[in-house]
Formats: C-alpha cells, sequence, structure tokens
C-alpha cells in the first residue's frame, strides 16, 4: 500500500474514532462534522471527501459496532459449543459488557440517548442476531423470532438500567440478575 493510501485509511479510522470520543463527551447530539474537523485539524471538506456526510460516518460507525457485537457474540458461543442454555447467557453478558464498555457505539447501534442513524445496518445486525436465533431455536419449538423478540426486549431492559448505574461494583449486580433472569426465561420455554 502507498503512502498515500495508508494516510487516506488512517485518516478514516481517526475520523471515526474522534467521533466517537465527541460523543463521549459531548453527546451524540453535540455531535458535527464541523467539531470533528476541529478535533482533527482539518478542514469539514477532507471529512465530506471521505465520508460525503454526518449521516454517512454514523452509517459506518453503525455497521462497525454491529460488527464488533458480532464478533464478540461468535466468541461467547463458540466458548460454549453444544450447550445452549450456557451459550444464552453468554450473549446475554457478552450484550451487558458490549454495552457497558462501548456506550457510544451501543447507543449509535440502537439509536439511543439522541443518536439519530437513519440506517438500519440490518445486514451487520442480522448476522450477531441470527447466532443467537440458532441457540434458541435448540431451546424451544416455538416461533423463534417471537422468543428472540422477548429475549431481545428482555436484555434491552437490562442493558438499559445497567448503562445509567455507573458504579464499578454495578456490572457484578447486573451479571447476577441477567444469569437468573436468562435461567427463568429457559424454564418458560
Amino acid at each position: 500500500m502507498n503512502r498515500k493510501a495508508i494516510y487516506q485509511e488512517d485518516l478514516k479510522a481517526d475520523i471515526l474514532r474522534h467521533t466517537l470520543a465527541l460523543a463521549g463527551e459531548e453527546g451524540w447530539p453535540g455531535v458535527s462534522t464541523r467539531k470533528i474537523a476541529d478535533r482533527l485539524q482539518t478542514s469539514t471538506t477532507a471529512i465530506y471527501h471521505y465520508f460525503g456526510s454526518k449521516e454517512a460516518i454514523l452509517e459506518e460507525l453503525q455497521r462497525e459496532s454491529f460488527r464488533q457485537l458480532r464478533d464478540i457474540l461468535i466468541v461467547a458461543l463458540a466458548e460454549r459449543d453444544g450447550k445452549p442454555k450456557k451459550q444464552l447467557k453468554a450473549v446475554s453478558l457478552a450484550m451487558l459488557h458490549f454495552a457497558r464498555n462501548n456506550p457510544e457505539r451501543y447507543a449509535l447501534m440502537f439509536n439511543l440517548d439522541g443518536a439519530v442513524c437513519r440506517n438500519d445496518a440490518t445486514h451487520e445486525a442480522a448476522e450477531g442476531m441470527t447466532q443467537i436465533q440458532t441457540v434458541l431455536r435448540q431451546l424451544t419449538d416455538d416461533d423463534v423470532e417471537s422468543v428472540f423478540v422477548q429475549w431481545f426486549a428482555m436484555m434491552q431492559g437490562f442493558v438499559a438500567l445497567a448503562r445509567h448505574d455507573c458504579k464499578p461494583e454495578a456490572t457484578g449486580r447486573f451479571e447476577r440478575l441477567i444469569d437468573e433472569a436468562i435461567s427463568r426465561f429457559i424454564k418458560g420455554l
């Protein structure tokens, strides 16, 4: 790869990284191409050259975030291969940890906290969610889409509570709560 191509890829990565940092400092409503450019000490023209719009930056970050979550879910599933009950607990905890460790990404993925991304990243989101549906198929004969939505709603509730409880000891408490809730959820299948 020549120097110009390396520079371009580095600048694109920097734009994405600084956008996330800005969202962490000012919230998603405070993110603008002007502020991103100022942080990078470049012009908005450079940002528009690489992404075309703020919306395109958000779309790329959203896709990237869903891919990261998918990879984390796949690892969690592989570590408990052949044990669907343990797999469901593992992916549930992995989702909690991802949300707590990546609050700006998680907010953008699900349009929370003032994040507005009109792209639904359907393909990227589906890749991870399909893995969870595969586990659910091993646990129930019911309509898996319906069971998945119930699981997802439960997890979104736990994640919302955990994201707003910033105390370090909260993670352990939420891990226990999720473990108990998933056990009850599985029994109800």
